[in-house]
């Protein structure tokens, strides 16, 4: 038998004692918690704060809600502005998104700051709150090769309208490019559009243009994986997350950094970029390429952004849209008036204002670059939505300067263009202008109006989506006009382009289109967008969001330009730029964004 040292016999009584005394404590404490005692202002707070717990949004926080901790509810966040003129950020939490994360999410922190965030709630009947101080890091991005020194920069040039004081807005940056090596499509002789690779600059800016999120994308990124590497486009909120594709994979993630699924691109589909749009069914659309196809000159390419797939929760793809087959990959009417300098994701100042004739863009190599026929940039599809209502989708075809609706049986409904260049059955769905009183408008083929303002096309654009009120017959569609190569042609001084957003009615049985509002035209050329660019209608607050993400794209200062407007109003309620330099753009596209917490 062991004998017990003195000096064990007496450790063993104070662990005995330490362990007695801390379980009165615990108890003691749970009791309170649980209601058999008020808070005291000392332990008036949930839990613990774990900082950016999925590891990609930086500013993001979760409060750690213990297990044994039940009964609260009614639960919500005040982010408190910076300074005098900070931007308060308010939203609710759902019991589910709490269930979710073990705690209550916060999101919309200031980058390196001591941040103050307000948390109310209900417990046992009882209104409690707590502040808590959140410390963050500086936004951390990769050196950029077009010299940001830090990174895109927020500006607010006005908040017109108190309504609008706490919108957000998501900026999808184009960062450092470089070409993915990993990708070939088994055909070096043909290539696509697989080689763009970039890393973003994903960021979130408030109405006083102070930096509210940023993607950690370098954690994400792998430009060594197939399936990591892309130029990434299309950012979108659907429901409580961001929805984007690049290169060869699209993904799905939530504000606050969890990474929620990355799927390749199905079969012998290709080249992500620009635009995906998710159904309420949960099927989503998605502008792609194919490879290994055999075009009607008997050779085996890959094709150039001419194809939408869509496909189901699960990845299976239900349908594919061809434009070699719906369209005429032949049609070199808008491709002889473009601005080569200017052609999307391949901007070269040195070609600024040159154009191309019909011999060079037939004898074009195959590859990404602008040219007539499968295998080279005929169509270039920048943006993709879908019409409930009859089963179709709209599309806006850049390189045609051309909005165009297509049934899931693959004819085309109607075409929103100027008519020069169509031929056989496509010539006989491009729509008739009208003005307000439905009468005839007779504009040229190249697309000179008697009246612009009173009527113009869409000239090289970028996202044809649905605008307020479209119905079965009457369809409203919201463009961003770039502008460029107007009317077919160059002008004689560059300084003439505009860009403006503009709301057309298309009465799709009579197969008459008339232009009922538009802005940016007078703005002139300082509100020109060469390149990228975004039309969003927001129901919720009854606004046209029109974000020109590329002014000044050759005078060496890039400016994106994002003005918020009351639906039908000639004023902006908000007007945020976003700094860059050239030769890159500060962002390709922006969009509102709601804070996804509540139900």
């Amino acid at each position: 038998m062991h004998k017990l040292s003195t000096v064990t016999i007496a450790t063993l009584a104070i662990l005995s004692f330490t362990s007695v005394g801390a379980l009165a404590a615990e108890k003691s404490s749970i009791e309170k918690v649980r209601g058999m005692a008020t808070f005291s202002k000392q332990s008036d707070a949930i839990g613990r704060v774990q900082m950016n717990k999925y590891g990609l949004a930086p500013l993001t926080a979760i409060i750690e809600m213990p297990s044994w901790r039940g009964g609260i509810s009614d639960v919500s966040i005040l982010v408190k502005g910076k300074g005098d003129n900070g931007v308060d950020l308010r939203y609710d939490v759902s019991q589910s998104e709490i269930l979710h994360h073990s705690g209550i999410p916060v999101f919309g922190l200031y980058p390196e700051h001591q941040n103050q965030v307000e948390v109310s709630w209900k417990e046992n009947n009882e209104a409690h709150s707590h502040t808590y101080t959140m410390r963050t890091g500086a936004v951390s991005f990769v050196p950029l090769a077009n010299g940001w020194a830090n990174h895109p920069q927020g500006e607010a040039k006005m908040v017109a309208d108190e309504r609008f004081k706490d919108r957000l807005y998501l900026v999808d940056g184009f960062g450092d490019g470089s070409l993915a090596a990993v990708v070939s499509h088994n055909n070096p002789g043909a290539p696509g559009a697989g080689l763009w690779d970039r890393s973003p600059t994903l960021m979130i800016f408030d109405t006083n243009g102070d930096l509210r999120w940023f993607m950690d994308y370098q954690k994400f990124r792998d430009a060594e994986h197939y399936r990591k590497t892309g130029y990434v486009m299309g950012v979108k909120q659907v429901g409580k997350d961001l929805v984007w594709g690049a290169g060869q994979a699209y993904h799905r993630m939530s504000l606050m950094g969890e990474h929620v699924f990355s799927r390749s691109l199905p079969g012998n589909y290709s080249d992500y970029s620009h635009d995906i749009h998710h159904r309420p069914n949960g099927n989503m659309l998605m502008r792609v390429a194919k490879k290994e196809y055999l075009n009607d000159m008997g050779d085996m390419v890959s094709t150039i952004r001419d194809h939408i797939i869509e496909v189901d929760p699960n990845g299976k793809v239900v349908h594919e849209w061809d434009l070699n087959s719906i369209l005429d990959p032949y049609r070199d009417i808008t491709l002889m008036g473009l601005d080569m300098g200017a052609v999307c994701l391949n901007v070269d100042e040195d070609q600024a204002s040159q154009t191309a004739d019909k011999d060079q863009l037939r004898s074009a190599p195959y590859g990404d670059i602008p040219g007539v026929g499968t295998g080279r940039n005929w169509a270039h599809i920048n943006s993709v939505t879908y019409d409930e209502l009859d089963d179709s989708i709209i599309i806006s075809v850049r390189h045609q300067s051309a909005n165009v609706k297509i049934g899931r049986d693959n004819e085309v409904k109607w075409i929103l263009s100027a008519r020069g260049g169509w031929k056989g059955d496509l010539a006989k769905k491009v729509l008739q202008p009208v003005d307000s009183k439905g009468r005839k408008i007779d504009c040229t083929e190249a697309g000179k109006c008697p009246n612009p303002d009173e009527f113009d096309f869409t000239w090289t654009q970028h996202t044809a989506y649905i605008g307020k009120d479209s119905g079965k017959r009457h369809f409203n569609l919201f463009v961003l006009d770039n502008g460029d190569g107007r009317f077919n042609e160059q002008p004689v001084m560059a300084e003439e382009k505009y860009t403006r957003g503009v709301e057309y009615k298309i009465d799709q049985k009579k197969m008459t289109v008339q232009q009922t509002w538009q802005y940016g035209k007078e703005r002139g050329y300082e509100f020109h967008s060469p390149v990228t660019s975004l039309t969003q209608y927001n129901s919720d607050k009854d606004s046209n969001l029109i974000a020109s993400m590329s002014t000044g794209l050759f005078t060496g200062k890039t400016v994106g330009k994002v003005v918020e407007i009351p639906h039908g109003e000639d004023e902006p309620a908000v007007e945020i730029w976003v700094h860059g330099n050239a030769p890159g753009t500060p962002g390709y596209r922006a969009s509102v964004i709601i804070p996804p917490f509540a139900d």
